[in-house]
C-alpha cells in the first residue's frame, strides 16, 4: 500500500472467475491460478474501488507487500510501469482536487475524474501547479535551469496576485481573453509595482506560455490567447544607470561611520556594506546576477593587470574584462578569493539596494540589473570601448542586444567628433 498524504492507493490480486480456472482450483488447492490486478483508493475511512487495471498474471507473480509484479522480463517491467503511471495519475488528481476542495475531497471524486466519468475543469492555480511540476521534470533532465524556474515562479506569484485583486481567481482559463491580459499589464505597470515595460512584457509572455503549455498537455480545450501578440519593447528601452559621480559616491560611502554616529545598528551597517560591495563589483564587471552568484568565473593576470573571465550561463558566451581599481579593492577586501564575495538571492538583493540608495542619496530604484547597465554605460560612453567590445564584456551574443543596456550619449560623440581641423588632418594623412 502506498501512502500519499491522506490518500492510500492499493493494488490487489483478484482470482479469475472463468470456469476453467475455478475447476483447476477445485481440483488442486495449490494451483497457481490466473487473475487480474485491481485498484482501490482510501481517504480517511472512505474506500472506493477503481476496478481492474487490465493486468493479468499468475498469483505467484504478484508481490502484495511491495506492490510489484515479480520478475525482470519485458512484461514485468511493462506491468510495473503501468502501475506506477496509474498511481501517479491518481495522486496528481488528488492533489489538484485538494487545491480547490481541501479536506472535502472524497475517493468518489478522484475515481470520477480518473475514469473520465467527469471532465476536470482546471483553475488557473491548478494549471500553474501542473506547469511547474512539468518544468521541474525538465530541470531534472537538464533542459531548464533552476534560475529560470525561480524567475517563472515570480511571474506566477504576480499573476495570481492580479487574479485575486480583480476577482478572477475562479475564472475558467479558457475565458481569459486579451482584455484580461491588458488588465494584467496595467496592474504591473501601475503603482505599487511600477514595472518597466520590458519586465512587464516577460510576465505577459509567460501567461501566454502557460496557456499554450496547458493546451498541449490537454488540460484546457482551447487557448484564448492564441494569436494574441505581445508587443516588443518600445523603441526607447529602459537603460537606467548610475552616473560616474553617483557610482563614486556609492563606492566611497562609509556605513560604519553611520553606525559609529548612532544612526543605524551595527548589523544594518555590515549588511549594507556587504550589499554595496556586491553591487559595486557587479557595476565594474557587468555580470548578470545569476553569473555573479554561481561564481563560475576566474581571475587571470595579463601584463600586471587583473582580468575576470567566465562564461554567461544564459548565452554560454565567454566574457573577459579588466578589473578596475574599485573592483580589485573589493576583491582584496574578501581575501582575494571569488568564493568569499557576498551572495544572496536576487529578490533580497534588490530589497536591500533600495535601502542602500536611500542612504547614499541616489535618486534611483537600484537593482542588480542597474549595476549591469552602469557598467555598460561606463564602458561605452566613458571608457570609449566600441560596441563589439562592450557586448563581449557583457557576454552578449550580438551587439543588437546592447540597446537594452546602454545608449550612445553625446559625451561619446563629442569625444569622437572633435573638430573640423582634426577632420582635415585625418584626411590629409
Amino acid at each position: 500500500m502506498f501512502n500519499f498524504k491522506q490518500m492510500f492507493v492499493l493494488f490487489w490480486f483478484r482470482k479469475s472467475d472463468s470456469k476453467a480456472e475455478k475447476l483447476k482450483r477445485e481440483e488442486n488447492p495449490n494451483y497457481d491460478t490466473l487473475g487480474g490486478l485491481c485498484c482501490r483508493i482510501t481517504i480517511a475511512t472512505q474506500v472506493e474501488e477503481i476496478g481492474s487495471v487490465h493486468i493479468n498474471i499468475k498469483r505467484s507473480a504478484w508481490d502484495e507487500k511491495t506492490q510489484r509484479v515479480i520478475g525482470n522480463d519485458s512484461n514485468a517491467r511493462r506491468y510495473n510501469r503501468t502501475l506506477n503511471d496509474i498511481k501517479n495519475k491518481l495522486e496528481r488528481i488528488y492533489e489538484l482536487l485538494q487545491i480547490e476542495h481541501g479536506d472535502e475531497v472524497t475517493p468518489k471524486m478522484v475515481k470520477d475524474l480518473f475514469t473520465g466519468k467527469k471532465f476536470f475543469r482546471y483553475t488557473f492555480e491548478q494549471l500553474i501547479e501542473e506547469y511547474f511540476k512539468d518544468r521541474k521534470e525538465e530541470k531534472e533532465a537538464g533542459l531548464v535551469s533552476q534560475e529560470t524556474l525561480d524567475v517563472h515562479q515570480n511571474y506566477s506569484k504576480n499573476f495570481k496576485e492580479y487574479l485575486v485583486l480583480k476577482g478572477l481567481k475562479t475564472l475558467a482559463p479558457s475565458h481569459f481573453e486579451e482584455d484580461h491580459l491588458d488588465g494584467f499589464k496595467i496592474f504591473l505597470m501601475s503603482k505599487p509595482k511600477s514595472f518597466v515595460y520590458g519586465h512587464t512584457r516577460k510576465h505577459l509572455s509567460w501567461v501566454k506560455q502557460l496557456l499554450k503549455h496547458s493546451l498541449r498537455k490537454k488540460r484546457i480545450k482551447s487557448n484564448p490567447l492564441e494569436g494574441v501578440i505581445v508587443k516588443s519593447e518600445p523603441d526607447d528601452p529602459d537603460t537606467t544607470h548610475l552616473t560616474i559621480s553617483q557610482l563614486e559616491r556609492v563606492v566611497a560611502f562609509d556605513f560604519m561611520k553611520l553606525y559609529a554616529q548612532g544612526y543605524i545598528a551595527q548589523e544594518t551597517a555590515i549588511r549594507l556594506d556587504r550589499e554595496r560591495d556586491a553591487f559595486v563589483f557587479s557595476a565594474f564587471t557587468g555580470m548578470h546576477h545569476c553569473d555573479y552568484t554561481k561564481r563560475k568565473y576566474w581571475l587571470e593576470t595579463y601584463k600586471g593587470a587583473t582580468f575576470l573571465k567566465g562564461k554567461r550561463k544564459k548565452t554560454q558566451k565567454v566574457f573577459s574584462l579588466k578589473l578596475l581599481e574599485p573592483a580589485v579593492a573589493i576583491l582584496q577586501k574578501y581575501g582575494g578569493q571569488i568564493e568569499n564575495l557576498p551572495v544572496k538571492s536576487n529578490q533580497k538583493r534588490n530589497t536591500t539596494l533600495k535601502e542602500l540608495a536611500t542612504m547614499c542619496k541616489v535618486p534611483l530604484v537600484l537593482s542588480t540589473k542597474i549595476a549591469r547597465k552602469t557598467f555598460a554605460n561606463m564602458a561605452l560612453n566613458v571608457l570609449m570601448l566600441d560596441e563589439g567590445d562592450v557586448a563581449a564584456c557583457l557576454g552578449l551574443t550580438t551587439t543588437r542586444s546592447l540597446k537594452h543596456y546602454v545608449k550612445i550619449k553625446e559625451e561619446r560623440i563629442a569625444r569622437k567628433m572633435t573638430s573640423w581641423n582634426d577632420v582635415l588632418r585625418i584626411d590629409a594623412a
